[in-house]
C-alpha cells in the first residue's frame, strides 16, 4: 500500500508549525528520558516515544561497539523473532555498517536494507523504513531503526522528527554505554574477586578492612562482619607484632610492600602466607589490596627437599672419591666434602668456579675446555676417562683418575656434567715402585686400597693378588694364585672368563682398559667395581697388571641422586596435572558465564582435550618409570570420562579391547587427544538421542607398528564432507596430531563411522 506524504499522520499535528512539533518532541523526549532511573527503562520509554510518532509502529535501537565497532540491537518493540534473529547483529565489514559510518540518515523500502525478509506475516508487511545514526563528541555510538507497515515512504514531517529525537538523544545514548559497560566491568571484578583462590582483602587508607572474598572467610573461619573487625594488627601473632608494624610503615611510606607474615585463624591456627600490598580503587575510594597466598605445601615441599638434599650430600661426603657437578657454562654447581679437602677451600669458595680454575694442570685445562663442547654437543665418549694433576692448596701434586657423565633433564636435553675422581697418585707411584724394588712393590702392593692383580696375558693365569684383592673375591691368595682360563671356567673367580680376557686383550693390544662390572664374592654376594688394566714389563716380560676398585660407595650416592631426581619428576608430572586440572575448572566456570550453547559445547570441547592431557600426566605420575605409561589403563579412564561429560541423555555403551601397550609421553599425549576427538564426536553426533554403541580397539601391528580403529553403529559421517579437508577445529586437529605422531588414518562409513590409525612408538620399551 502507498500513501502520500501530504496525507495526515497519526500522532503528528502536520498544520503546526515545524518549531512548534520539533518543541513537543524534544518535551516527549525529555519526559522519556527522566522518568525512570533505571537507564534501560528509558531507552524503553524512549522507544515507545519514537513509535508514537505518526506512521511508524515498528523498530529497534542499535548499539555500535567502541572497541569492536560491531553493531548489536539491544531494544526492539514490535518486531517478529524471525525478524529480529536474522537482524539484531551486524559484523564491521557489514553494508549496515557502512551506512552507519556516514552518519547521515537514509529512508528507502525495508527489502533495500536486509537481503531477504522472511516469509513472517508480521515482517513481510514491512514497506518503509528509517536508519538514523546517532552521534556523540563526533562519532557514531548507535542508530536508530524504524519502519512502517501503512506507508512505502516515511511522510517528511517524520523525517523531521526522527532526525531531531537522534540529534536530541547522542548523549543519553552514549552515557547508557558507557555505564552498561561499567556494570560489565563491576560484574566481572566481583567474579574475579570471588574465584581468586588466594586470600584477597581490602582495606581502606586509614587501614580499615573493608571487604574480603569467599576464601578467605572460609579459610580463617571468620563472616565479613567479624573479619572487618579485626583490623591487620589482629590477623597475626603478637610475637609478629614489630613485624607488621614495619610492614605498615613502608606500605604507607611506598605505597606497596611485600613479606611472609604468618595469618591467623578464628581458631588461632598459623597459616604461612606470602603478602603483597598494593594501591588501588575499590567502589571509587582509594584503598589497598592484599593478597595474601598460603604457602604450606611449599614449606613442606622444600623441607622434604632440603632433607632430601641434605641425605644425598651426606652420601657424596661419606664417599671417598671427589664429585662434583658443572652446568653448561663449566661452572661448579655442586661439589662434596672429599673435593673440598682436595682443592683445599671451602664449599662456598668453590661454587660459582669454573672447573679449569680448581687447580688443574695447564694441558689438562685446556684439553678440558676444548672437549666440553663436545661432550655438550653429545658426544659422551670424549671424556669418560682421563687423568690429570692437580696442585692441592698445600701444595702437594696429586694424581687423579676422572670419570664423567653427563646429566640431562627430563626433555633428554644435556645440562651438565657429573665428575667424580680418584686419587690415583699412590696407584701410580706403587706401578713405578715396581719397576725399581720388589720389596717397595710388595709393601706398596699389599697396602692399596684396591684389589690389584698380575696376569700372563698368553693363557691370562694370574701371578699375583694383592691382600685387598683377596678381600674382596672373598678367596685366599693360594686358592686364586696359579689359575688358568680353564680354571676360570669353573666359576670360582671375581669375574666370567669372557670378561677377563676381553680386559686382558685389550690392554695388551692398547695398553690400557678399563670396564665397570659386577664382581661376584666367594659366598655369591654381587657388588660392583671399577676395573683398570695396564700393561707393563715386569722382570723383562709384558705383564697386566690390574686394579680393582669397589663402587661400592659410589654407586649409594648415584642411587641417592637418581631416587632425587625420580622425586622431581614425580612432583613435576604431579604439579602439571593439577595445574591442568585447574584450567578444567576454570574452563567449567567460564563456560558458566554464557547462554550460548555453542560457546558452552566450545569450552566443553577444550576442557576435554585438556583433561586427556591431565590424564597422561596422572598415569606417569603413578607409573614406575615415569618415562611410559599403560595405555589400556588411560584408555579406560578417558573414554570413561568421555562418556559421563557427553551421554548425559543417551544409553551409550562402551566396548573396550585395548592390549597391555606401554607408550612414551611423546606418543601417548597426541593420541590421548586423537581419542578424545574421535569419542567426542561420536557422543556428539552419532546418535541424535538415541542409544548406541563405541568400539575402541588398540593391538600390535606388523613390524612395530600399533593399530587403533575407534568405531560407533551411529548415522554415520555426513557424505557431503571430506574429513581430510573440513575446516572443523576437531578434524583439523586430528590430522595434525596423527600426522606428528607418525601415522595414517583411515574413515569406513560402511556400518555407522569407523576410523583407524596406523602408528609406530619410536621409544617404546
Amino acid at each position: 500500500m502507498y500513501i502520500s506524504e501530504n496525507e495526515p499522520v497519526k500522532g503528528v499535528d502536520v498544520n503546526a508549525p515545524v518549531s512548534d512539533r520539533l518543541l513537543r518532541i524534544q518535551r516527549d523526549i525529555g519526559i522519556a528520558l527522566f522518568s525512570s532511573s533505571n537507564l534501560l527503562t528509558n531507552l524503553e520509554l524512549l522507544l515507545e516515544t519514537t513509535l508514537n510518532i505518526g506512521v511508524i509502529d515498528c523498530g529497534g535501537i542499535y548499539f555500535v561497539d567502541e572497541d569492536t565497532d560491531e553493531i548489536y540491537l539491544v531494544m526492539q518493540k514490535n518486531l517478529s523473532e524471525q525478524f529480529i534473529r536474522r537482524n539484531s547483529h551486524y559484523r564491521p565489514d557489514s553494508p549496515q555498517h557502512d551506512v552507519l559510518e556516514k552518519g547521515l540518515p537514509l529512508y528507502g523500502a525495508c527489502f533495500e536494507f536486509t537481503d531477504k525478509i522472511p516469509s513472517d506475516p508480521f515482517t513481510k508487511g514491512m514497506l518503509g523504513c528509517g536508519i538514523l545514526p546517532i552521534t556523540y563528541g563526533g562519532k557514531v555510538v548507535a542508530s536508530l531503526n524504524v519502519a512502517s507497515h501503512s506507508h512505502d515512504v516515511l511522510p517528511s514531517e517524520i523525517k523531521d522528527s526522527l532526525e531531531a529525537i537522534a540529534v536530541q538523544i547522542g548523549g543519553f545514548i552514549a552515557r547508557i554505554r558507557s555505564e552498561m559497560k561499567l556494570e560489565k566491568r563491576q560484574k566481572d571484578l566481583q567474579t574475579l574477586f570471588e574465584s581468586i583462590e588466594d586470600l584477597f582483602f581490602v582495606l581502606d587508607v586509614e587501614g580499615n578492612i573493608i571487604d574480603a572474598n569467599k576464601k578467605t572467610l572460609d579459610k580463617l573461619g571468620y563472616t565479613l562482619e567479624e573479619f572487618c573487625k579485626l583490623g591487620p594488627m589482629g590477623l597475626h601473632s603478637e610475637k609478629y607484632r614489630g613485624e607488621v608494624i614495619k610492614a605498615i610503615e613502608e606500605v604507607h611510606e611506598k605505597n606497596h610492600a611485600s613479606f611472609s607474615i604468618p595469618i591467623l585463624t578464628k581458631d588461632r591456627f598459623s597459616i604461612p602466607v606470602e603478602v603483597k600490598v598494593t594501591p588501588g580503587k575499590w567502589n571509587g575510594k582509594d584503598a589497598y589490596f592484599s593478597i595474601c597466598r598460603d604457602i604450606s605445601d611449599r614449606e613442606r615441599a622444600e623441607l622434604m627437599l632440603k632433607m632430601e638434599k641434605d641425605k644425598l650430600q651426606n652420601y657424596l661426603n661419606i664417599a671417598g672419591v671427589i664429585i662434583f657437578a658443572v652446568d653448561r657454562n663449566q661452572t661448579v654447581i655442586s661439589i662434596n666434602r672429599k673435593g673440598c679437602r682436595m682443592f683445599g677451600l671451602p664449599e662456598s669458595e668453590l661454587l660459582g668456579k669454573k672447573w679449569y680454575d680448581l687447580g688443574f694442570s695447564e694441558e689438562f685445562s685446556f684439553q678440558g675446555r676444548k672437549a666440553f663442547p663436545k661432550i655438550m654437543a653429545g658426544d659422551t665418549n670424549v671424556m669418560e676417562y682421563s687423568e690429570s694433576s692437580i696442585v692441592t692448596d698445600a701444595g702437594d701434586v696429586r694424581i687423579i683418575a676422572w670419570h664423567t657423565v653427563v646429566l640431562k633433564d627430563d626433555e633428554g636435553v644435556i645440562t651438565g656434567m657429573l665428575c667424580s675422581g680418584e686419587d690415583v697418585t699412590e696407584f701410580r707411584n706403587t706401578e713405578e715402585a715396581l719397576k725399581n724394588s720388589e720389596e717397595t712393590y710388595r709393601v706398596v702392593f699389599n697396602g692399596s686400597l684396591d684389589g690389584i692383580t698380575i696376569h700372563e696375558k698368553e693363557n691370562y693365569r694370574m701371578l699375583d693378588i694383592n691382600d685387598r684383592g683377596c678381600e674382596m673375591a672373598g678367596y685366599s691368595r693360594e686358592e686364586v694364585l696359579g689359575r688358568t682360563a680353564e680354571d676360570i671356567k669353573q666359576g670360582k673367580a671375581l669375574y666370567s672368563l669372557e670378561k677377563i680376557m676381553w680386559l686382558i686383550d685389550t690392554a695388551s693390544e692398547n695398553g690400557f682398559a678399563n670396564a665397570e662390572w659386577q664382581g661376584k664374592r666367594k659366598n655369591g654376594e654381587l657388588f660392583w667395581t671399577e676395573v683398570m688394566a695396564r700393561s707393563a714389563m715386569i722382570g723383562g716380560k709384558e705383564r697386566i697388571i690390574v686394579t680393582i676398585h669397589d663402587l661400592t660407595e659410589r654407586k649409594n650416592a648415584e642411587k641417592a641422586l637418581m631416587e632425587v631426581e625420580a622425586m622431581r619428576k614425580k612432583e613435576i608430572h604431579h604439579r602439571i596435572k593439577n595445574n591442568l586440572q585447574i584450567i578444567c575448572s576454570l574452563l567449567d566456570l567460564c563456560s558458566m558465564e554464557f547462554d550460548d550453547s555453542s560457546v558452552v559445547q566450545a569450552f566443553m570441547e577444550s576442557r576435554s582435550r585438556v583433561m586427556s592431557m591431565s590424564l597422561i600426566h596422572e598415569e606417569l605420575y603413578q607409573s614406575t618409570d615415569m618415562e611410559s605409561i599403560n595405555f589400556a589403563d588411560y584408555i579406560q579412564k578417558l573414554s570413561a570420562e568421555l562418556i559421563s561429560s557427553y551421554s548425559l541423555d543417551k544409553d551409550i555403551e562402551l566396548e573396550l579391547r585395548v592390549e597391555d601397550i606401554f607408550l612414551s609421553m611423546d606418543t601417548a599425549i597426541p593420541l590421548g587427544i586423537i581419542i578424545n576427538e574421535l569419542v567426542t564426536n561420536s557422543l556428539k553426533h552419532a546418535f541424535e538421542g538415541m542409544s548406541g554403541k563405541i568400539c575402541i580397539d588398540l593391538k600390535h601391528g606388523d613390524e612395530n607398528k600399533f593399530i587403533l580403529f575407534v568405531s560407533d553403529n551411529g548415522v554415520g559421517f555426513p557424505e557431503g564432507i571430506d574429513y581430510k579437508k573440513s575446516t572443523s577445529l576437531g578434524l583439523q586437529l586430528l590430522k595434525t596430531l596423527v600426522d606428528q605422531i607418525g601415522g595414517t588414518i583411515d574413515m569406513d562409513r560402511t556400518c555407522g563411522t569407523a576410523f583407524t590409525i596406523i602408528f609406530n612408538e619410536k621409544n617404546r620399551i
